[in-house]
């Protein structure tokens, strides 16, 4: 896994990491693992995500797996009240669900349902905003804080394969970013959002491995850096955001994308 950490940024501190089964948000928890930090991974994936605590504890690391839905509040506030009662801290996150429901993909909007549309509103941005809820609450008490949220390049420039729903919530996230960056900053609480390029995870795939390499593929040939991305380069700014390294940087979102969004 490609990713430079520098081990013992966050001795004694916890970390909550949702969607943290697969893809980048396991790649996020390992690395917040790697920096000696105490991890909740939450999940719907409740195999995977109990696969992925036993590859963590191997490694003698302090964490947890959580079933919970993101988008549901009683969810996200068990999450970090449970996040404070394992380990006693909640001062970093990383908000990382998103994805596209019922249908809602592809370019069209007059062929979209209402239903898809909400369903992937509701996925991408209403868990974001109950992420950012619950766990500033924690933080404004507690020292304050580092956030990070996930948008999509589909939130910043035109991609047919996001359509109008992904895009437009994930549009929201790197706005609601800056919004809460603004309001909480002078409580110590830093958030920031990262905008990921053709990463190789789960996601792409879920039509085939055939119409997964092929979008990958698609994306490569814009980017300056002609190949695909690892979940463990998206976790290393994730990891950078978080410390105190970047201890003056807030609501920025952050394209990792080997210069796609630089055409």
């Amino acid at each position: 896994m490609r990713g430079c950490y520098v081990a013992g940024k966050f001795e004694g501190r916890a970390a909550l990491v949702t969607a943290g089964a697969s893809g980048i948000g396991e790649a996020v928890a390992s690395a917040f693992v790697a920096e000696g930090a105490a991890v909740l991974i939450a999940d719907i994936d409740e195999d995977r995500g109990e696969k992925v605590i036993e590859d963590l504890k191997a490694k003698a690391a302090q964490c947890r797996f959580v079933h919970a839905d993101a988008t549901v509040e009683e969810d996200v506030e068990r999450l970090v009240r449970y996040t404070v009662e394992s380990f006693g801290d909640l001062s970093l996150a990383a908000n990382l669900v998103g994805g596209v429901l019922g249908g809602a993909n592809g370019p069209e909007l007059h062929l979209k349902s209402v239903e898809g549309w909400d369903a992937t509103v509701a996925l991408c941005l209403r868990s974001t905003f109950l992420g950012l809820k619950h766990e500033i609450t924690h933080m404004i008490d507690h020292g304050g804080g580092s956030i990070v949220n996930v948008s999509s390049l589909g939130g910043i420039s035109y991609v047919p394969e996001c359509g109008g729903a992904y895009s437009a919530a994930k549009a929201g996230v790197i706005q609601l970013t800056k919004v809460a960056a603004v309001n909480y900053g002078d409580r110590n609480i830093r958030v920031n959002c990262i905008s990921p390029g053709a990463t190789i995870t789960p996601a792409y795939f879920v039509r085939g491995d055939e119409a997964g390499h092929a979008q990958l593929g698609r994306m490569v040939e814009r980017q300056a850096i002609k190949r695909v991305i690892e979940p463990g380069e998206q976790a290393a700014v994730v990891v950078w955001l978080c410390s105190d390294d970047a201890v003056m940087v807030t609501g920025h979102n952050v394209p990792i994308d080997g210069g796609w969004s630089a055409y």
